[in-house]
């Protein structure tokens, strides 16, 4: 651990992703997580197992920090206007956002129902929760892939960017921020996220490695501290190998995970009508092969692209053209 804080803020332009050990390739570390992490070189890992956070409890306070010192100046002039800021799945974006909110009295926002995502009526959704300054912990829910539930963002966007309705910083997830970006014709500024967690961020969170298995880490959880996190775990669970997408898998599967990933976890109710050329019964065996090979899984009614499954889900789309996230 270290006293020096490791978290920093920056414009999503100029995010660039850990590098690998120049004696090892990316690629070879994905497919070898065995190798990645042997000769712990004297590392206590029952103390490591008993103390490491997991991916969704790590301490958000030199995060939230982080986000004072980048946002101090804006938030005390209470400016008008919106600042983005984006994160991949798993990264701890949202809950670090809702920390600083909280910590700022900053009202978050609650998302738009169903029935309001059909609507421009931006009114119907504002009125009852107006405030000065807000946070929107999740954009991902302000919209759907879908004729019908698009007008209500296609409205509000240019109201927010305006400072129609005062200050407020919008999180959003980075496959929903990239599909926006396409949809969109209008190009949205003042958009941020955390730099990618290098290897002295890895040790502030708690990892315990040599540098050069930090360093590979870092590469190969894409700078993600909730992924890089989760990969530790579980190599010191003794679970070695990723999950894989199941082999013979084809559009409907991608499919299924690219919306998924574009939403930010969906029910199985939403996700139907979202894909409407999969039957019910299809959309059914899907779900079930990729959940027993742990690509996805169901929380509280939600499904969502799993934590140790999110890398094999992103290089599956990506091996079949469809457009991935920036980071």
């Amino acid at each position: 651990m270290t006293d020096e804080n490791h978290w920093r803020v920056i414009r999503l332009t100029e995010f660039t992703r850990p590098a690998a050990p120049a004696s090892t390739l990316l690629q070879q570390w994905y497919h070898h997580l065995r190798n990645l992490f042997i000769n712990t070189e004297d590392t206590d890992l029952d103390a490591e197992a008993e103390s490491l956070p997991s991916y969704r409890d790590f301490a958000v306070e030199p995060a939230v920090r982080a986000l004072d010192a980048a946002f101090a100046s804006w938030a005390d002039e209470s400016t008008p206007g919106v600042k983005f800021l984006v994160g991949p799945p798993h990264s701890g974006t949202a809950a670090i956002a809702k920390a600083w909110a909280e910590h700022h009295q900053w009202r978050c926002l609650t998302p738009p129902d169903a029935a309001q995502l059909s609507h421009v009526e931006v009114a119907d959704w504002w009125q009852p929760q107006a405030a000065k300054q807000w946070v929107i912990p999740d954009f991902a829910r302000y919209w759907r892939r879908h004729v019908d539930d698009l007008p209500l963002v296609r409205a509000l966007l240019p109201q927010l960017i305006r400072g129609q309705f005062g200050q407020g910083l919008v999180v959003c997830d980075s496959w929903s921020f990239m599909f926006l970006q396409h949809a969109w014709p209008v190009h949205l500024t003042h958009v941020y996220c955390f730099a990618a967690a290098e290897a002295p961020l890895l040790k502030q969170l708690g990892v315990r490695a040599p540098a050069k298995q930090l360093k590979s880490l870092a590469a190969q959880a894409l700078g993600n501290p909730g992924l890089a996190l989760a990969l530790w775990a579980a190599q010191r669970q003794g679970r070695h190998e990723p999950p894989c997408v199941p082999a013979g898998s084809g559009d409907a599967a991608a499919f299924v995970l690219y919306t998924l990933l574009l939403h930010n976890g969906l029910s199985g109710t939403e996700l139907q009508r979202l894909l409407p050329t999969l039957s019910a019964a299809q959309l059914d065996v899907q779900l079930l092969q990729l959940e027993q090979a742990q690509i996805v899984q169901q929380e509280e009614q939600q499904w969502q692209v799993s934590v140790h499954g999110y890398l094999a889900a992103r290089d599956f789309l990506k091996s079949r053209g469809f457009d991935v996230d920036a980071f």
